[in-house]
Parts: C-alpha cells; sequence; structure tokens
C-alpha cells in the first residue's frame, strides 16, 4: 500500500486546488472572478456563481450548464487489500470510514445536486430487494487529481473480481439515505440506501459473495490523496 507523509500530503492538496482552479477559471474565462472557498457550512454552490473550486470546505460544486456535480474525496487506501461495496461515502455517515473514497459532502446535498442538473431518480428498490438491477438516469463519472493531467473513468480505479464492468445510475432512494444516514453516494452493487451505484451488479452481489470489489491500487494515487469525483448526467 502507499502511504504519504504529511508534508508531501499537504503539497498535493495545496496543489489539487491550485489544478482545479486553472481549469475550471479556463473553462469559464468572460463568465465571472472567483471568490475563495466558503467553509463546508455552505451549501453547495451552482459553478455559475462564486464559489468553484472543489475542496474540502467546499465539496460540492453543481454546473447546471455541463450537467455534473464535483464531490470533493480522499483516497483511503485500507480498500486496497480489503474488499467493499462502497465506492464514495460522506465521512461523517455511518458507512463514513468504508470506502474506497471518503467524501466531505454529504449524501442529501449530493442528491439534491443531481436533481438539479435534472437527473431522474429511479427508486425502484426496496430495503429487502435482492437480485434486482438499480434503476434511474444513467451517470458518467470520472474521477481526477493533482497531477493526474486528465479525468479517468471511475471503473478503471476499481477492481471488480467478476471483471463486470460498471454501469452508474441516479437510484435516489432519498427517504432510506436520510432514515439510514449511511453517508452513501455511490455503491459498487445496486444499492437502496446509495444515492447512486452499479446497475452492472444487482442487489446483494457484494454481500453474497457474487462479487467483490477493491481499490485499483497501479490507477488511483497513495491513500490519503484528495481526488474529484465528477458526476455527469449522459
Amino acid at each position: 500500500m502507499k502511504f504519504m507523509s504529511n508534508k508531501t500530503l499537504k503539497m498535493s492538496k495545496v496543489l489539487l486546488s491550485v489544478v482545479l482552479s486553472v481549469g475550471i477559471i479556463a473553462s469559464l474565462s468572460g463568465c465571472g472572478s472567483n471568490e475563495s472557498a466558503k467553509n463546508s457550512a455552505t451549501p453547495p454552490a451552482d459553478s455559475a456563481g462564486s464559489n468553484l473550486i472543489v475542496s474540502q470546505t467546499n465539496p460540492i460544486v453543481i454546473d447546471k450548464e455541463a450537467k455534473t456535480v464535483k464531490v470533493y474525496t480522499e483516497v483511503n487506501g485500507k480498500y486496497f487489500v480489503e474488499p467493499t461495496r462502497h465506492g464514495v461515502v460522506f465521512k461523517d455517515g455511518s458507512n463514513g470510514s468504508k470506502s474506497v473514497l471518503k467524501a466531505w459532502g454529504n449524501q442529501n446535498d449530493f442528491y439534491n445536486g443531481l436533481v438539479d442538473i435534472g437527473a431522474k431518480p429511479g427508486n425502484n428498490l426496496k430495503l429487502d430487494s435482492v437480485g434486482v438491477a438499480v434503476e434511474g438516469d444513467p451517470l458518467d463519472v470520472s474521477i481526477t487529481w493533482a497531477g493526474a493531467g486528465k479525468e479517468i473513468p471511475f471503473g478503471d480505479g476499481i477492481l471488480d473480481s467478476t471483471k463486470k464492468g460498471f454501469d452508474f445510475r441516479f437510484g435516489g432512494n432519498q427517504e432510506n439515505a436520510k432514515a439510514k444516514n449511511t453517508g452513501c453516494i455511490l455503491c459498487l452493487d445496486s444499492c437502496p440506501v446509495g444515492i447512486t451505484s452499479n446497475a452492472a451488479h444487482p442487489t446483494k452481489d457484494f454481500d453474497n459473495k457474487i462479487a467483490e470489489f477493491k481499490g485499483n491500487q497501479e490507477v488511483l494515487p497513495a491513500d490519503g490523496t484528495p481526488v474529484v469525483v465528477t458526476f455527469k448526467l449522459k
């Protein structure tokens, strides 16, 4: 497993903010000036406004024109070696320490962000569903970080024991997400609680040991590295 020193990690976080700032300014030139990111209590900002930098203190950025929701996360290197069904989870949710990527934005704000860009939830799963694929609008999910130089498909960062691939959908599940407060933003098999999940694997595939998932250490950066996850409506 790859680990970083505190000094290197701090520099990586600074570089991430710089890289994202430059990229966003370039893509939105002439659309207005940036302000510094607000604290994490601030509601997710539409990218037509001033809070354009994805960071710990501005962890969800919505771009209605581009139909994207960006989420600030950090790598949890534990899941390079241990299996998990959790791709992205809010750090303060009950499953906050169980995902490949730990998010700083919560699942409810993320849900609202997807609705804001026009995504429609499937809401077809029940808590006792077995062998049912999640429905809802399909999403392109990608990741990037300081030094990556490009957007990388989320699935490239995950090892799937079945090699089925990934079909991410806006499952919805808002009521369950609020009631359970697991923090689940993206699950690696179909899930009745996660806001988004993978239709390529129906419900309970992980629990029933049909599929196993781990972070791909050959693709993802080291433990603790900031990673921005972009959800784009297809």
